[in-house]
């Protein structure tokens, strides 16, 4: 998941300094800097934590300790216009180059999709990271690599429904395997309210991404 820093001097120091001061997120601050990593006008990331490790700035409310199995989050610094906010600045070539190279690199290290790529939009922070990184964000999400190298193929109906099986949200008899009818829209449904999800019964990048999550728990 992406975020941007809001302020001007886009430095990681200058962020982590925040961070250990009370701030927004903790009335105390934190040990250090609440992100995983963090991009740099001069397109320098930074790894501010470890990947296995807990940090503040990730993942969702609807989903109550799901830091680092459903998000990694980056953080670039700036001050960028997004929806409802006017800002000052715009990302450099470098930080966007930057972001490109860690999402490769990221598919390649943990196998992710281009379905599991966000911006802190998503979840609620409408101007975050801001326009130009929501268009590249959503351009990923265009080219479409979503079942590439899953074991459950999420592209067609009988991989859906052995992934809601295996799950336990699913029981239907061997010939109805393949077509998708109410009872496997409802077991959708049913995923979709445990994990906080918009209920409605729709396979988007979200409700895969979570189901992808959930099986590796299995």
């Amino acid at each position: 998941m992406f975020h941007q820093s809001l302020e001007e001097r886009g430095s990681a120091a200058g962020n982590a300094k925040y961070h250990v001061g009370p701030n927004h997120i903790s009335s105390t601050g934190l040990p250090g800097l609440a992100y995983c990593g963090f991009i740099e006008k001069s397109g320098q990331l930074y790894l501010a934590n470890d990947v296995e490790d807990v940090t503040w700035s990730q993942g969702t409310d609807a989903l109550p300790e799901d830091e680092n199995l459903l998000y990694l989050a980056i953080c670039v610094g700036g001050n960028f216009s997004g929806p409802g906010y006017k800002g000052t600045q715009e990302p450099t070539s470098d930080q966007i180059r930057s972001l490109k190279l860690f999402w490769v690199k990221a598919k390649e290290l943990w196998g992710l999709k281009n379905n599991q790529v966000f911006g802190h939009y998503n979840f609620g922070k409408p101007a975050c990271p801001g326009y130009a990184f929501m268009k590249l964000i959503e351009g990923i999400n265009a080219d479409r690599d979503w079942t590439a190298g899953s074991p459950y193929n999420f592209g067609t109906i009988d991989g859906r429904q052995k992934a809601l099986q295996k799950l336990g949200f699913l029981t239907i008899p061997e010939e109805d395997i393949g077509h998708w009818d109410l009872t496997c829209k409802g077991a959708l449904v049913a995923f979709q309210r445990k994990a906080g999800l918009k209920a409605d019964g729709v396979w988007g990048k979200f409700t895969e991404a979570a189901i992808e999550a959930a099986l590796t728990k299995v």
